[in-house]
């Protein structure tokens, strides 16, 4: 997954992903919801470091399916 100038995605997103399912929990929330909102949550709830996948699902009320 990467934007159009090359980066990887969660990165111009704020979301944290280090596994390759935190990139699919990712994946899936991007097919469910607007990159803009997933943005928006993952401003909202940076503390130290960037929010991961399945917490910003939490945020939105999804849960991401196992």
């Amino acid at each position: 997954m990467t934007s159009r100038n090359g980066d990887p995605i969660w990165i111009r997103l704020g979301v944290r992903v280090e596994s390759s399912e935190e990139a699919r929990q990712l994946h899936w929330l991007l097919d469910r919801f607007d990159a803009g909102r997933i943005r928006v949550v993952a401003h909202s709830l940076r503390l130290r470091e960037s929010p991961k996948p399945e917490r910003i699902a939490r945020e939105l009320g999804a849960r991401i399916p196992g």
